[in-house]
């Protein structure tokens, strides 16, 4: 059993590793980009009138209606 000062401290080390870069060729990369794009707009739940309010809302509208989403107000486009 490890003690919970260990498991501390490994998890501790385990943070600051630094992780080695990923090394693509020039196709995997674009096979990678490929198989991203796709998935961008796959299950997406927005609606037109969603988009539309995304389009248009200022950055405080955004957070003033999300806040007030939040607290259980109903989404502005809804």
């Amino acid at each position: 059993m490890i003690s919970t000062s260990l498991e501390k401290r490994l998890a501790a080390l385990e943070a600051t590793r630094a992780a080695a870069p990923i090394r693509l060729t020039p196709e995997e990369r674009k096979e990678a980009a490929r198989q991203y794009e796709a998935t961008l707009r796959e299950d997406d739940p927005c609606s037109t009138e969603a988009e539309a309010y995304f389009a248009t809302a200022t950055v405080h509208q955004l957070a003033s209606d999300y806040d007030a989403m939040l607290k259980g107000a109903p989404a502005p486009w809804e």
